[in-house]
């Protein structure tokens, strides 16, 4: 199979080097109309290939596609740790500094890190927890100072319902 990752022209995945065995498990995953069968096929990839992030990413994707908000957050979470641990940086946001690792080198460990912050902040502003929402975006952005990732429109909608709260009391 001729690099499985590129399908009908366009990048379905995020890395450059899935097998071509997980390839066909995501496609197919992808190919699912059923969620819970995507689900589940996206359950057994992350069991056979634990440190293959592009499951972790297509399940919280999931997850935030059929509304169910808990589990993407709870997933995104499970990204960022397996994230971390082969990036060697520390899970928690809040202790990351723009030199904590490469996070603007293009297909890196730490570059998937900084899509899946961004998951957790548009997670949080989909659940209302817009403060949570402003405190991770805010810090993607102290990571991400040229907005690479594409965090700032999500922050300023944060800010906006925080101004517009504290205008309103």
């Amino acid at each position: 199979m001729e690099n499985i990752a590129i399908l009908e022209g366009k990048q379905r995945y995020f890395s450059d080097n899935l097998s071509d065995e997980l390839g066909l498990v995501l496609y197919q995953a992808a190919n699912q109309s059923d969620p819970l069968a995507k689900e589940s096929i996206l359950l057994d990839a992350m069991q056979r290939w634990p440190e293959a992030l592009d499951t972790y990413i297509a399940l919280y994707k999931l997850y935030f596609r059929t509304a169910r908000y808990e589990d993407a957050e709870r997933q995104v979470w499970l990204t960022l740790t397996e994230a971390a641990r082969q990036g060697g940086f520390r899970r928690n946001y809040r202790l990351l500094l723009k030199d904590s690792a490469p996070w603007l080198e293009d297909k890196s460990v730490a570059r998937l890190y900084l899509f899946s912050l961004k998951a957790l902040g548009v997670i949080r502003l989909r659940q209302a927890k817009v403060l949570r929402a402003q405190q991770v975006l805010s810090k993607l952005l102290e990571l991400d100072p040229t907005d690479e990732i594409g965090g700032s429109n999500f922050l300023h909608i944060a800010e906006r319902f925080i101004e517009e709260e504290m205008a309103g009391e």
